[in-house]
């Protein structure tokens, strides 16, 4: 494990001189003091705004230092999909792209640049005020830095008396990401945050990638709206199963599907799990045509809904 004397040089960009420089004194010091958010983030005192802390994502694992040379092995891994609609593996997007405690390099910049487009566009999101780099003398680890209030509070925690809110928040934040996907072609998944005046701000917005018509078909855009999807379902079962629950529905893993098909039930997760997930997204079939794969689609209700609800600047099968 590297430590702190190995770092060569710290770079911040975007950033405001005062931010800057508080956080080149929190990978500079050996003594550090903040409040650790998750395993690789830590709020610090905020230099302009007494009401708001820095939050810095990559900021080292657990408070300390980033694992430089070390990977994360936590997934998911990260997938796109060519004009047939065939998967292909995209390492830079995946999250064991990032040494344990940090960034990679696509997670930071797409945060900040995803975040300042939605931010202009009228769209509430978590402020990111920058991102940048640290680096020794063999690796380089990345970072962002966000704008955070003291009395945010995710939106997606589960709790036994929450059971209906939590079904009802992961419906709302899929309806959301389908609409950065039609309005916005913007396409990923996402988390939310609720303010004390009862406001939704996006955050974790580093998966999105922009859909264009020249580079994506029809095709291409359900699979990757669908493969958003299907990483929102299996958060929503693994957030209530590390929450220790018992009292959610058996189907909150189709919650989020409701925001496509109203009455989507675990029978459609499964079909979307059996007949596209599976054979589909993971890696491509040998014998892998458009053909097979639009009529797997129109097979289901989610995807053969989302099939008639994607732009029509997409060109169709």
């Amino acid at each position: 494990m590297l430590t702190l004397v190995n770092i060569k040089s710290i770079e911040v960009r975007q950033a405001s001189d005062a931010i800057s420089k508080r956080v080149h004194a929190w990978f500079q010091s050996d003594r550090r003091v903040g409040f650790p958010d998750g395993s690789r983030s830590i709020h610090l005192p905020h230099p302009e705004k007494s009401d708001f802390t820095l939050k810095i994502k990559g900021a080292g694992l657990n408070g300390g230092a980033v694992r430089f040379g070390v990977f994360s092995k936590t997934g998911p891994a990260a997938k796109r999909f060519d004009f047939d609609g065939r998967v292909m593996d995209d390492v830079a997007s995946g999250h064991d792209n990032a040494f344990l405690g940090g960034a990679s390099f696509q997670q930071a910049s797409t945060e900040f640049h995803v975040s300042q487009l939605l931010a202009g566009r009228g769209v509430a999101v978590v402020p990111c005020l920058g991102y940048g780099r640290v680096d020794t003398d063999t690796h380089a680890s990345w970072f962002s830095i966000f704008e955070w209030k003291r009395d945010w509070r995710s939106g997606l925690i589960p709790s036994p008396s929450s059971g209906r809110a939590y079904g009802e928040a992961n419906i709302r934040l899929t309806n959301t990401m389908l609409q950065l996907a039609v309005e916005h072609d913007l396409i990923g998944y996402c988390g939310h945050v609720l303010t004390s005046a009862g406001q939704t701000l996006l955050k974790d917005l580093h998966p999105f990638h922009r859909a264009d018509p020249i580079s994506m078909s029809q095709l291409s855009w359900v699979m990757q709206v669908l493969f958003a999807l299907n990483i929102r379902c299996h958060a929503a079962r693994q957030f209530s199963i590390a929450a220790g629950l018992d009292v959610l529905p058996d189907d909150i893993v189709a919650y989020p599907l409701r925001a496509i098909v109203p009455d989507a039930n675990f029978d459609d997760y499964a079909a979307l799990r059996d007949r596209i997930v599976k054979p589909y997204m993971i890696r491509a079939p040998d014998d892998f045509s458009p053909r097979a794969l639009h009529g797997a689609l129109r097979s289901i209700r989610v995807s053969s809904a989302l099939l008639d609800l994607c732009p029509p600047q997409f060109t169709r099968w």
